[in-house]
């Protein structure tokens, strides 16, 4: 399955927030958002998942517009991470990741045997099969996103897409996260903020300022001094980590722009 957006562009209360956008994301790949606050990055993320329909151009789910698709097939399809989830329920692990079974129930009956096995699969992929029965309210906020990837794994889907989901989360547990992700059998779509974790864990990188793309490409290629100095407004230098040539950015905070 490919998503693939064309020409897209959205306002919101009258200013341009995505302009003209493309972008084609490789099946099994990951793709890292990249920008600054206010970049378009989160609203990129809602015109892909359908969340909200492009004022221009066209978001395309293997080759059709995403307007002709049912919701509920759509969410067969696409899974999206919101960067934080809370409820005042008492639900378990277990529970939360049953609702990524929604699009394919009927109704709100007993799940079916294939309803527990994408369940088992989903803990099982996320490393929380020891944890199902554990309350929501007791985890700590790796173990929530853990959580939160789970249920959307039990979707079923071909794409997820993630907003900032290393938020709030310690160094250990960013990297826990997006190993996760990198190892996960869908296509990825994830907005970041650190950038050394995306050249560490995603394919490719899409690089936004104001909604636009201002680059794209491999991360070794894309992240320069120049492009975080004109995007960032920050100095940087730039280093290649053998064995695999990723990008490494040390920034110089002395020289902030």
């Amino acid at each position: 399955m490919s998503i693939e957006a064309r020409e897209v562009s959205w306002r919101a209360g009258g200013k341009l927030v995505v302009d003209r956008v493309d972008l084609h994301v490789s099946p099994g790949s990951t793709l890292g958002l990249l920008g600054p606050n206010g970049s378009g990055k989160s609203s990129l993320l809602r015109l892909l998942a359908g969340l909200r329909r492009p004022e221009s151009g066209s978001v395309l789910v293997e080759d059709t517009d995403i307007g002709s698709w049912h919701s509920s097939d759509l969410a067969k399809q696409i899974a999206v991470v919101e960067q934080e989830s809370s409820t005042e329920l008492d639900v378990t692990v277990r529970d939360v990741v049953l609702l990524g079974r929604t699009p394919h129930r009927n109704g709100w009956g007993r799940p079916r045997a294939h309803d527990e096995a994408a369940v088992a699969e989903a803990l099982d992929h996320a490393r929380l099969t020891d944890l199902a029965e554990r309350g929501w309210h007791s985890l700590s906020g790796g173990e929530r996103q853990r959580t939160q990837i789970a249920r959307a794994l039990a979707q079923q889907p071909s794409e997820l897409l993630l907003d900032e989901p290393t938020n709030h989360l310690d160094i250990a547990h960013q990297l826990e996260l997006l190993a996760l992700i990198r190892r996960l059998p869908v296509t990825s779509i994830v907005a970041l903020h650190d950038l050394n974790l995306a050249a560490a864990f995603c394919d490719r990188v899409l690089v936004l300022s104001a909604g636009r793309v201002v680059e794209a490409g491999e991360p070794a290629e894309v992240l320069t001094p120049e492009l975080v100095g004109d995007v960032y407004g920050v100095s940087c230098e730039v280093t290649k980590v053998p064995p695999e040539g990723r990008a490494h950015i040390r920034f110089l905070p002395e020289r902030i722009r």
